[in-house]
């Protein structure tokens, strides 16, 4: 693997730390009583408006979804990257310096704006640029990059628990802002796509980018790359109307639509595998068995360790050795078989329960549960989703999945804190099902995309390929489309 490769996807991934960071603060957050004392004074509670905390920070995300799905194809992801880091920077210092609730839920809104963007755009960036055997390992760094900022984010709020007054609950969100102001930065050190650059017409730009992704590879292998990507673009453009509107509307055309409803579906069950809700309620459930206080952020802080242990499993052993549709169908099992134990535990040992090795076990197991989720599909249900669209269509359809993705979250946010009061332990079996269900659909029709190019995998979703097989092309007379080594890279 190119190591120039890897490191613009690690500067460009540092969009998934400002997502982990700015997700995973509010937890921790919504668990110090100085906050909710200041926020929701004179009762120091208030469930409505810790709803909208939490899912204003969705609505912003489902709103970057559409700016970034103009801005990436007509700006480039490059520049909506940069910008994204530019808005998240801003949502945290109106966070930071918050005087009521109001200004506190628009900082969230406009957090929530750039991380849509973010989670929109960066897998689309990364999987551009990635050769197609490394592009599972090289694409969940964004995922690896998310646990990071979450355990973080955890330990940021633990720490924060030590400082006094209103400075415990500052402090942390203020540290929101300098991983969004260095991926603002990075993104002036990083170059264009190639297809993008072919997109607009920019060839020898688009040579001189692939060379320094893949200088590695013999001239012929970098010639056959450049001209399916080129002569891919140019097929799929001939005679289509790529503007935002009419792109949108392919989405759900009969050609597109099954891979539109794929991505959604697969975003959406990330959601509905109960890891944000877990993720964003944990200081609720650990204070239902005694644990408050430093206690309670402390165990958040250990929680947010399991990401990062999954996430290193997944590199290295599953990213580009497992395929992706055994990944997945495993990893729905394992999620509900977690999720179905720890609502067994939760039944058995409930609020006023005397024994707490119930509760305890519980808590153990939602810890395993945060391993299984980062090991199979904290970068899966990235990888996924943005190798299924061709490139006219790519950063339109991953934002319509992140935004289904997004207003889930919404839901979900709103709901689960009336579940938590109302049901208790038996909300827990809207993920067991939907876990279920996930898995089936994994394994029964899901194609494998692992170790194809962009443009072979539309060949799986009934489109032509203007080439043929990437190691088959021949380039020899196709004039103005050589690719050497000589080529300015500046």
């Amino acid at each position: 693997m190119n190591s120039y490769v890897l490191l613009i996807a690690l500067v460009v991934a540092t969009g998934g730390f400002v997502f982990g960071v700015d997700s995973g603060i509010i937890a921790t957050t919504l668990g110090h009583k100085t906050f909710a004392v200041y926020m929701y004074r004179p009762s120091a509670k208030n469930t409505s408006l810790t709803g909208a905390i939490v899912s204003l920070y969705n609505a912003g995300q489902a709103l970057g979804t559409f700016i970034t799905g103009y801005s990436a194809d007509r700006f480039s992801r490059r520049w909506t990257i940069c910008a994204a880091g530019m808005l998240a920077t801003f949502g945290a210092a109106l966070q930071t310096a918050a005087q009521n609730v109001g200004m506190m839920i628009a900082g969230r809104f406009v957090a929530g704006l750039a991380c849509g963007m973010i989670l929109a755009v960066v897998p689309v960036y990364i999987a551009e640029v990635s050769p197609p055997k490394n592009r599972g390992l090289i694409v969940g760094l964004q995922g690896m990059m998310i646990s990071i900022g979450f355990m973080v984010a955890n330990w940021i709020g633990y720490a924060g628990g030590y400082a006094s007054g209103n400075a415990q609950w500052r402090i942390p969100l203020a540290m929101q802002m300098p991983g969004a102001i260095l991926l603002s930065i990075g993104c002036f050190f990083i170059p264009y796509t190639p297809r993008w650059l072919v997109g607009k017409e920019r060839y020898d730009e688009a040579k001189a980018v692939i060379i320094r992704l893949h200088g590695d590879q013999t001239e012929e292998y970098l010639a056959q790359e450049f001209t399916q990507i080129h002569d891919q673009i140019l097929l799929e453009n001939e005679g289509r109307n790529t503007g935002l509107i009419s792109s949108v509307g392919k989405l759900f055309s009969k050609q597109y639509f099954r891979r539109t409803a794929t991505a959604c579906f697969i975003l959406m069950m990330g959601q509905l595998s109960g890891s944000t809700v877990i993720q964003n309620y944990q200081s609720i459930f650990y204070a239902a068995v005694g644990y408050t206080g430093r206690t309670g952020l402390l165990i958040s802080g250990i929680y947010g360790f399991m990401g990062v242990f999954g996430q290193i499993a997944y590199l290295a052993f599953v990213a580009d050795k497992w395929m992706r549709t055994r990944t997945l169908w495993i990893g729905s099992g394992f999620l509900c078989v977690m999720i179905s134990i720890i609502m067994a535990l939760s039944a058995e040992f409930g609020t006023g329960s005397t024994d707490q090795s119930g509760p305890r076990a519980a808590i153990a197991f939602i810890f395993i549960y945060s391993f299984g989720y980062a090991l199979f599909f904290n970068a899966m249900v990235w990888v996924v989703p943005v190798e299924l669209f061709p490139f006219f269509l790519r950063s339109k359809g991953l934002g319509l999945a992140v935004f289904s993705k997004a207003v889930v979250a919404i839901v979900l946010a709103q709901i689960t804190p009336i579940a938590i009061e109302h049901v208790h332990w038996r909300y827990y079996s809207l993920f067991i099902a939907s876990n279920f269900v996930a898995g089936l659909i994994y394994f029964f029709f899901l194609p494998e995309t692992k170790g194809k190019s962009l443009e072979e995998i539309a060949e799986l979703f009934g489109d032509a390929l203007a080439t043929e097989q990437l190691e088959d092309i021949d380039t020899s007379g196709k004039e103005g489309i050589h690719v050497s080594k000589h080529v300015e890279t500046a």
